[in-house]
């Protein structure tokens, strides 16, 4: 039989072929957005954060959060209180049954990067988000975001991603808007899978 999970940095991961993962898919929760499993740019982010651990019971708010591992990684690790946002609630069933598997609390709302507003972003201490910048449109918003975030009080907007042109392009925006505030930080992972690519840094 094929296992039906894996463990990654201390994170319970359900396969595709786990029973709940099937059951949600057959009560209609089909990603619409690239939801439909983990993406490896989230191991970048927790590879990361393992060397430079987040403050214990930050707030976090990962944004395009999808199954929600990363969000889930700071809960477990840190105790952070974690918020995942993503545009398409159909993943959020999966981003709520992970963090049940995981033993942790995390708030899950549907919302688009446009809505995280700077009164909204002004609830976290850092926002993280991985595989999020795939579309060209999406440098743009994230650029914005991360000035909304700034304003808002952030410490810290990480992104990782192996490295898409729009990313490119979002990294090139942050660096001349933030100098040396702005770090992209490339990475390599062999284990607990083959991954890699960048992380953006930002700390306003």
């Amino acid at each position: 039989m094929p296992a039906t999970s894996r463990r990654a940095f201390g994170v319970k991961v359900l396969n595709s072929n786990h029973k709940d993962v099937r059951r949600l898919k057959r009560e209609g929760h089909v990603a619409e957005i690239h939801g439909n499993k983990f993406w490896n740019s989230s191991f970048l982010i927790m590879n990361h954060l393992r060397k430079h651990p987040l403050r214990k019971r930050s707030r976090v708010l990962e944004i395009g959060c999808g199954w929600g591992l990363l969000g889930i990684f700071c809960a477990r690790r840190f105790d952070s209180r974690v918020t995942g946002i993503d545009a398409d609630e159909n993943v959020l069933p999966y981003m709520a049954l992970h963090a049940d598997v995981n033993h942790v609390e995390i708030v899950g709302a549907k919302k688009t990067f446009q809505q995280l507003s700077i009164e909204y972003l002004s609830q976290f201490d850092a926002v993280l988000g991985a595989d999020i910048c795939f579309w060209d449109e999406m440098a743009g918003m994230l650029f914005n975001l991360t000035n909304r975030a700034a304003k808002a009080g952030v410490k810290q907007i990480m992104i990782a991603d192996p490295c898409r042109p729009p990313f490119s392009e979002l990294t090139q925006r942050c660096q001349n808007r933030y100098g040396d505030k702005a770090v992209v930080e490339p990475m390599w992972l062999s284990r607990p899978v083959r991954a890699s690519g960048e992380i953006l840094i930002v700390n306003p």
